[in-house]
């Protein structure tokens, strides 16, 4: 059978019916299949347990809303939020809860972009709240290609390739027992590992650009799920 991958999804509001309504892009799902997995919808935060139990991997997509400050140690800011980067303590609660229940469990983790921050952030990491106001750097405009260590899972991007990475948050401090496998050109990380569980992230969109490099990201969540080498 086919591995079982659930996906964190995005939440809003339908003003037609006036009512929440769940947001996933068809890219995650498209190359979830492509990958050989079956996609499935996480829904309600009190069935991350049985979501684990249920699922083989855990998708954490990315997504416009800021991680809240709170998370990790911070106090908000006002230059946090607003119509831009508006903060969904729902959707961190759910990513959160579903990202320790797979963690406990064992079972393969793949983040995307706030996915990566997640996944930083649950280990006891911290972020930058806005790179332009606190570093300078601007990663919210133009793509760019990454710095990769050999032999990591993304070397192949070592080479030159765009990659498409649009954030104002990004990584500060590295959380414990992981380690950053590439960085940007100007030095923040894009991608990092678990030392020994079966998780991995990139701040950049392969759901995207699609390119070979990138289906091979989604490839590996299918085989670790069905207990292939990291």
């Amino acid at each position: 059978m086919k591995p079982v991958i659930l996906i964190a999804p995005d939440d809003g509001f339908n003003p037609m019916f006036q009512a929440p309504h769940t947001i996933i892009s068809s890219n995650y799902t498209k190359c979830v299949l492509e990958a050989g997995g079956i996609p499935v919808v996480a829904f309600d935060v009190n069935c991350a347990a049985e979501y684990a139990a249920m699922a083989d991997g855990l998708l954490l997509t990315g997504g416009m809303s800021d991680i809240h400050a709170g998370n990790y140690g911070q106090i908000y800011k006002d230059r946090m939020g607003g119509p831009n980067h508006p903060l969904n303590e729902l959707r961190d609660d759910m990513d959160f809860t579903l990202l320790r229940a797979f963690m406990a469990a064992g079972k393969p983790v793949f983040g995307i972009g706030r996915g990566l921050q997640v996944v930083n952030i649950v280990q006891g990491g911290s972020l930058y709240m806005d790179l332009p106001e606190e570093t300078g750097q601007d990663h919210e405009k133009e793509n760019h290609t990454v710095v990769a260590e050999p032999d990591s899972f993304v070397c192949a991007y070592g080479t030159g390739e765009q990659v498409v990475s649009r954030h104002h948050q990004g990584m500060k401090s590295l959380g414990r027992d992981l380690k950053i496998c590439a960085k940007s050109p100007d030095g923040l990380p894009e991608a990092i590992e678990h030392t020994s569980l079966p998780v991995y992230a990139v701040q950049w969109h392969p759901e995207q650009s699609q390119t070979q490099a990138d289906k091979k990201l989604f490839e590996r969540l299918i085989t670790l799920c069905k207990g292939g080498d990291r």
